[in-house]
C-alpha cells in the first residue's frame, strides 16, 4: 500500500506541474482521447482475464495461453481500427488539428491489452507485490517522458507520449514476470468456454465504462475541449483518493470472493458485508472531505486558472463517495457465477444516464456533475436491492454496513463547512487549516461510529510477528 501511495503521489505531482505548464485545452484533448480508450479498454480482453482468475488454475495452462492469444489479437485490432478512425474521433470533440494525438493514444490499448492476461495471472496468484513494481514503473516512465516534452514542445502530445511510453514499459515488465507463449492453433471449445464466462463480464464492464465516460463525451462534444479540460481536472483529486482505491479493491475482490464462495454462502455474504462496511466508510469520509476542501485545493494546487473546476470537484467528490457504497457488491455477481444478473440493472441504467447527460450541458459543468451525483445515488440503491435478492442478505445487515460511513461523512461535512464559512477562499492557510480540522473530524468520527471496522482493518494490515504495520505492496494505477 505504501508503494501504491508513492505511485499515486508521483502522478499527482506530475499533474500539478503539467497543470501549470499546459492549457485546459491540452488537458481536454488528452481527456477526450483517454475517454474513448477507456471504453475500449473495458472490452479489451473480452473478459478472458476474469475467466483466468475465476478458474483458479495453477501455472500457465493451455487455457491461459489461449486467453493470451485471444487478448493479443483483440488488442491489435482495436489499436489499428482506432488509429484509422482518429481523425473522425478528433472531429467529434472539435479538435481536428489534434488528430495525431488521438492516433498516438491508440497505441495504449495495444500495449495494455498485450499484458492483461499476464496481469490476470498475477492477480489470480495474489502476487500483488510484483504488480506494485509494474505500477511504479508506469509512474516513473510517465514522469520521465512527459515533463521534458512539456518543457520542450508543450501541448497535448507531451501528456499522450508519457502515457503510451509508460504502458509500453509495463507490458515489457509483465511479459518478463509472467512469460506466456501464444497458442497459434486455438481450441474452439476452450475459446467458447472463456468467452461464455468472459462475455457477460465484458458486457458489464463495457456498460460501466460507458457510464463512467459518457459525461466526458457529452462535455467534449457539446461544450468543447476547454470545458472538458476543466471537467477532467475536477475528477483528478476524487479519482486519485476514491476511485483508484476502489479499483485496488477490484483487483483482489474476484479472487477473494471466489475463495470465500468455497467456504459456503454464509462466508461469501460475510466477506461482502465486511468489504461494504470498509469501502462505505472510506468513500463517504474522503468524499465529504474533498467536497469541503475543493474550494481551496483546486486554486492552490492547480493554480487559479482552474477555478471553474471547483464546483464540479465538490459534486463529483460526493458522487464517487456514494459510488463506494455499492462497489463491493460488483464482483459478488461474478464470484457466484451469475454476472448476467447485473445486466438486468446496467442496461436500463445506462440508457437513462445517457439521456440525462445529453440534457445536462444546458446548465454547464455543474449540471453535468449533478447528473453524475443523482445517478450514483439511485444506482447505489438499485444495486443493493438486487444484491439482496442474490445473497439473501437482510436489510438490517446492509444498513448496518453503510451507517458508519454515512455518520462519519456527515460529521466531516458539518464540521468542515462550518469552519469554511469563516475563512477566506482560495488560500493556502485556509486549505491547511480546513484539511487539519477535517482529518481530526474523520478520525474522531471513525472511532466514535466505526471503531470495530477501523480496528479490524488495522489488525488486518499488521504483520503476524509484531505490532508495527508494514506496507502490503498492493496497488493499481
Amino acid at each position: 500500500m505504501l508503494a501504491w501511495g508513492c505511485n499515486r503521489l508521483a502522478i499527482l505531482a506530475l499533474t500539478l506541474l503539467l497543470a501549470r505548464l499546459l492549457a485546459p485545452h491540452d488537458f481536454g484533448v488528452v481527456t477526450a482521447a483517454l475517454t474513448v480508450i477507456a471504453m475500449l479498454d473495458a472490452a479489451l480482453d473480452l473478459g478472458v482475464g476474469a475467466a483466468v482468475i475465476a478458474d483458479q488454475e495453477q501455472g500457465i495452462s493451455a487455457r491461459a495461453r489461449t486467453a493470451f492469444t485471444v487478448n493479443l489479437g483483440v488488442a491489435v485490432l482495436i489499436a489499428a481500427v482506432g488509429a484509422a478512425c482518429s481523425p473522425l474521433i478528433a472531429a467529434l470533440f472539435h479538435a481536428r488539428s489534434d488528430g495525431y494525438v488521438f492516433a498516438l493514444i491508440f497505441l495504449y490499448p495495444l500495449f495494455r491489452g498485450a499484458g492483461q492476461v499476464n496481469d490476470a495471472v498475477l492477480k489470480r496468484d495474489l502476487r500483488f507485490r510484483r504488480r506494485t513494481l509494474v505500477d511504479l514503473t508506469r509512474a516513473t516512465v510517465r514522469i520521465a517522458v512527459s515533463i521534458p516534452l512539456a518543457l520542450a514542445i508543450g501541448g497535448a502530445v507531451s501528456i499522450a507520449a508519457g502515457i503510451v511510453a509508460s504502458e509500453l514499459a509495463a507490458m515489457a515488465l509483465l511479459w518478463a514476470m509472467v512469460p506466456i507463449r501464444p497458442h497459434l492453433a486455438l481450441d474452439a471449445k476452450t475459446v467458447r468456454g472463456l468467452l461464455r464466462f468472459g462475455g457477460q463480464i465484458t458486457a458489464i464492464r463495457v456498460l460501466g465504462s460507458f457510464r463512467s465516460g459518457v459525461d466526458y463525451i457529452v462535455v467534449g462534444a457539446i461544450l468543447g475541449t476547454t470545458a472538458l479540460g476543466f471537467y477532467g481536472m475536477a475528477y483528478k483529486l476524487p479519482e486519485l483518493l476514491i476511485e483508484n482505491v476502489l479499483w485496488i479493491f477490484s483487483t483482489i475482490a474476484l479472487p477473494a470472493y471466489s475463495r470465500a464462495r468455497a467456504g459456503g454462502h454464509d462466508a461469501l455474504r460475510a466477506t461482502m458485508l465486511r468489504a461494504t462496511r470498509l469501502l462505505s466508510l472510506y468513500g463517504l469520509a474522503i468524499g465529504a472531505t474533498l467536497c469541503v476542501l475543493a474550494r481551496d485545493a483546486v486554486p492552490v494546487l492547480f493554480s487559479k486558472a482552474w477555478t471553474p473546476a471547483v464546483a464540479p470537484t465538490m459534486i463529483i467528490s460526493l458522487s464517487l463517495g456514494i459510488m463506494a457504497i455499492a462497489w463491493a457488491s460488483g464482483d459478488v455477481f461474478a464470484a457466484t457465477g451469475r454476472p448476467g444478473v447485473l445486466l438486468l440493472l446496467d442496461v436500463p441504467a445506462t440508457i437513462l444516464m445517457t439521456a440525462a447527460f445529453l440534457l445536462a450541458p444546458r446548465w454547464g459543468l455543474v449540471g453535468v456533475a449533478a447528473v453524475h451525483l443523482i445517478f450514483n445515488c439511485c444506482y447505489c440503491v438499485a444495486r443493493l436491492a438486487l444484491l439482496r435478492v442474490i445473497t439473501e442478505v437482510s436489510i438490517g445487515s446492509m444498513i448496518g454496513a453503510v451507517a458508519p460511513g454515512l455518520a462519519v461523512g456527515c460529521l466531516v461535512a458539518i464540521t468542515g463547512f462550518g469552519l469554511a464559512a469563516l475563512l477566506r477562499t482560495g488560500q493556502l492557510a485556509s486549505l491547511l487549516l480546513l484539511g487539519t480540522v477535517c482529518a481530526l473530524a474523520l478520525i474522531a468520527g471513525s472511532l466514535l461510529f466505526a471503531r470495530g471496522p477501523v480496528l479490524q482493518a488495522v489488525r488486518a494490515a499488521m504483520p503476524a510477528g509484531g505490532p508495527v504495520p508494514r506496507p502490503s505492496g498492493q496497488g493499481q494505477p
